[in-house]
């Protein structure tokens, strides 16, 4: 029966994206796996740009290092799949963000890897960005929010995907602009978790932080993505990706009868 690492960076998909996928994958014989108690750091938490430090050391080369420490584990789950937000300062460039993982990945790999060591990396390990983040997924479902704490049904602009997410309720973008609010920020129509947390209190005052319920939401099952237009395949082929849809797809290929077995 193969297995999947689940390799994630934020608190809500370590406590609830292993299981969500196996609900989607009901039936299926794989087996979800957490190599880490926590979640792992983000490296997209501020604008990435490119080219990056080339001695290494940065947060993406330690991502990377706890990907290759997976697979080097006695008991190394037999592909690992490692998930992390795009956030929206790197929306507009996210071919800079699969890049630097690349890049990582090459350092780490040395400057004469075997044929195997290339194999192992381009077989085994995918690499996911949920665009622009997580929350956005939730607004595929009215029942996801709910169960993230809405109060409120959500209202976005129809024409937009909800990866290229837009708000579109005039009571969230009516009050004016507050940087320490847990909503009323710049920019806010854009961001899912803004609009998420509008939806949990809306009448939440700067002084007291207004947080969804993280460790109890699920996943929505019928919210779908596209594939980002953003990605950036590079020369050991590991599967580099935007969207749900692509992380579903990882998860089918994982327990297709050709990758039963190491």
């Amino acid at each position: 029966m193969p297995s999947i690492g689940l390799i994630t960076t934020g608190e809500c998909e370590h406590r609830a994206l292993g299981a969500s996928l196996q609900r989607a994958f009901e039936g299926a014989e794989l087996v979800l796996v957490q190599p880490f108690q926590r979640p792992v750091p983000s490296i997209t938490s501020n604008h990435l740009g490119y080219p990056g430090p080339a001695s290494g050391g940065t947060q993406v080369d330690k991502l990377v290092a706890s990907i290759m420490a997976t697979l080097e584990r006695r008991d190394a789950p037999d592909f690992v799949v490692t998930i992390d937000d795009l956030e929206l300062p790197n929306v507009a460039t996210a071919h800079h963000v699969t890049q630097l993982v690349s890049d990582a990945f090459r350092r780490a790999l040395g400057a004469t890897p075997t044929h195997q060591q290339l194999a192992r990396v381009r077989e085994r390990c995918s690499f996911h960005l949920l665009c622009p983040m997580l929350e956005a997924y939730l607004f595929g479902e009215p029942a996801a929010l709910e169960r993230a704490g809405a109060t409120r049904p959500a209202k976005l602009e129809p024409t937009h995907h909800l990866e290229d997410f837009l708000a579109a309720d005039p009571e969230f973008a009516a009050p004016d602009e507050v940087r320490e609010h847990p909503w009323r920020r710049p920019a806010r129509a854009r961001h899912p978790k803004r609009y998420l947390s509008f939806l949990v209190d809306p009448t939440a005052p700067s002084a007291s932080p207004t947080r969804s319920r993280e460790t109890v939401c699920t996943l929505s099952r019928r919210s779908s993505g596209r594939r980002c237009s953003h990605t950036n395949p590079w020369e050991l082929r590991s599967r580099t990706r935007c969207s749900m849809t692509s992380l579903t797809r990882s998860v089918s290929r994982a327990r297709s009868p050709a990758h039963a077995t190491r």
